[in-house]
């Protein structure tokens, strides 16, 4: 073989190494980021509390708790890709909303950008407000007037969250909020079985621009009526949260 044929194969050679370490190396970028984008394992139980517990002993295993498919992240152009939820939880039984809500750190970069700060957040801060709007029907028996924004045809109510936990992976910034329906006065399952709850979403605002009459930074939603119902169960982890709780109350 000559010097040139054999120079060609080391250099072959050479090349399809190289090929391979950038493809094993985007896998391994890409696995990275899959296996840190779910819920952290400090967050996947449900946050107990005194509702909560209350309709567990009541129900047990039997508790109703349900969510729906809609899209996991914003998509408006202005905020592709800027929040998510990982999971939700709708509980009826215990007049709540449970979710696990999501930003990634290049969303600070871009809150920086787009509101022309001097300089990127730290990324411990307390960035967002996060509330749930709750869209109901005044005339049930007309459907007609369900899409638009009319007073007497319906209403919106804001409920804020009672409690938050909050954890972090290299990548992303994770909060557990509870939204209890009772702040509000309002009842989830009279809502649902009169028919006259039309949909959830969660608002998101940065914290030094708030303003509630004006759009959301960001919007994501978790229930509408027209939308099948997913029946969700108690993991383990619930249950055992909900158990620790209650030996915490009784202690």
């Amino acid at each position: 073989m000559s010097r040139a044929s054999k120079g060609f194969r080391i250099a072959g050679n050479l090349i399809k190494f190289a090929a391979a370490a950038i493809v094993a190396g985007v896998i391994a970028l890409l696995l990275v980021r899959i296996f840190s984008a779910g819920t952290p394992k400090e967050l996947k139980a449900m946050t107990p509390n005194d509702a909560l517990v209350s309709a567990y002993e009541e129900y047990g295993k039997e508790l109703y708790v349900f969510n729906q498919d809609h899209y996991p992240v914003t998509t408006a152009d202005r905020n592709r890709g800027y929040f998510g939820i990982t999971e939700y939880y709708i509980i009826p039984d215990a007049n709540q909303i449970q979710l696990v809500f999501r930003y990634n750190n290049s969303t600070i970069r871009a809150l920086a950008e787009d509101y022309s700060l001097e300089a990127v957040p730290d990324r411990n801060a307390e960035l967002y407000d996060v509330s749930l709007v709750v869209q109901t029907d005044l005339t049930p028996d007309n459907d007609s007037d369900n899409g638009g924004n009319v007073p007497e045809a319906v209403s919106y109510t804001r409920i804020f969250p009672s409690s938050v936990r909050r954890e972090q992976s290299n990548l992303y910034n994770y909060f557990r909020y509870v939204f209890e329906f009772d702040s509000a006065e309002l009842s989830l399952s009279e809502l649902l079985e009169s028919g006259e709850l039309l949909a959830v979403y969660a608002d998101i605002y940065y914290n030094e621009d708030i303003n509630y009459d004006e759009t959301a930074y960001g919007t994501l939603f978790l229930y509408d009526y027209e939308t099948d119902i997913v029946k969700k169960k108690l993991t383990s982890k619930d249950r055992r949260a909900i158990e620790e709780y209650k030996d915490t109350s009784v202690d």
